[in-house]
């Protein structure tokens, strides 16, 4: 493989995130034929395919995508670098790095962030949403101070704190006819038109498990990796699903009908931590405030979000 130049990186990951070569430019603040050129020479430097050309954009190969998390991976670690500069530069370090899964990420941490910022002047935050394998990655390489994770991390540079366990809860569209039962229960979904959670998350199988063993038929038209488009889906009048509380609840002033569940699959959320270094008092504080806000929330939740 001929030796690949930062600069070659640098235009394929503008050009993924741009998705065409003329929004990369923009990104580099270089011209287009640069971007094309750097971006022709890292497709003949790598020998693999990274893109179909359809009119005028550029449509990623799942070598691509995979060659794209690499990298984001070190930018990420470079803009830490960065970071690091500038705080020693300003003789302080008031900046906390999240690392979050989307069930929190889409109303409640936005929120809670919000309010740590206002309560601590001068600190600044970083909040990255990414899947839990993906946090307890970034986690376990200190690229972050806190993960916010739905899975069991089984990892010596990770440690994990409980953050609460709570159960899966129905939703459903406005106006359906099951808004006015009180629980709903798989023989209730019986050839309802389903969302699913994406295969790469464990909870997809612990609903499709409940559903087998109820000997329960559903029609699998659309899956979607993250809750909240699961729940703007559904709100869309487009089929029903089961999702997290946090998230579920968020939907509710929108007009989403929510429901318990049963039987309860449960859904964690952990904290995560890198193992090898201590928490920060910042970090501490914020955790602190996060349980706060969660417990408020349960409380209000009128039992749809159960923490144990």
């Amino acid at each position: 493989m001929a030796k690949l130049s930062f600069r070659q990186v640098e235009a394929f990951r503008a050009v993924m995130i741009a998705g065409t070569t003329t929004g990369a430019a923009e990104i580099l603040y270089i011209s287009q034929p640069a971007v094309s050129r750097l971006l022709s020479d890292f497709e003949d430097s790598v020998k693999v395919p990274l893109f179909e050309r359809q009119k005028k954009r550029l449509i990623p190969t799942p070598e691509a995508q995979i060659l794209f998390e690499e990298i984001e991976r070190s930018f990420v670690g470079i803009e830490k670098l960065a970071r690091t500069a500038e705080e020693l530069r300003a003789f302080h370090r008031g900046t906390l790095r999240i690392a979050c899964m989307p069930a929190l990420a889409h109303t409640l941490l936005p929120k809670v962030s919000s309010e740590f910022m206002e309560q601590n002047h001068g600190i600044s935050m970083t909040l990255q949403v990414r899947s839990s394998q993906q946090v307890a990655d970034w986690i376990s390489t200190q690229h972050f101070d806190i993960g916010l994770s739905a899975i069991a991390v089984s990892d010596p540079a990770i440690k994990t704190e409980s953050l609460a366990h709570s159960e899966l809860v129905c939703i459903l569209p406005p106006g359906h006819c099951l808004q006015s039962k009180a629980t709903i229960t798989p023989e209730d979904l019986e050839n309802e038109v389903f969302i699913s959670l994406g295969t790469e998350q464990s909870i997809r199988y612990k609903v499709d498990d409940v559903f087998e063993h109820a000997e329960v038929n559903r029609k699998m038209l659309f899956d979607t990796q993250v809750s909240h488009v699961a729940c703007s889906y559904v709100l869309s009048g487009s089929g029903v699903s089961l999702v997290d509380p946090v998230t579920a609840i968020g939907f509710i002033k929108q007009g989403l009908i929510v429901k318990p569940f049963a039987p309860s699959i449960r859904f964690n959320y952990n904290l995560i931590y890198p193992a090898t270094r201590p928490v920060s008092q910042l970090a501490l504080d914020f955790c602190k405030l996060l349980k706060k806000r969660l417990k408020e929330l349960s409380e209000s939740s009128e039992n749809l979000f159960k923490i144990k």
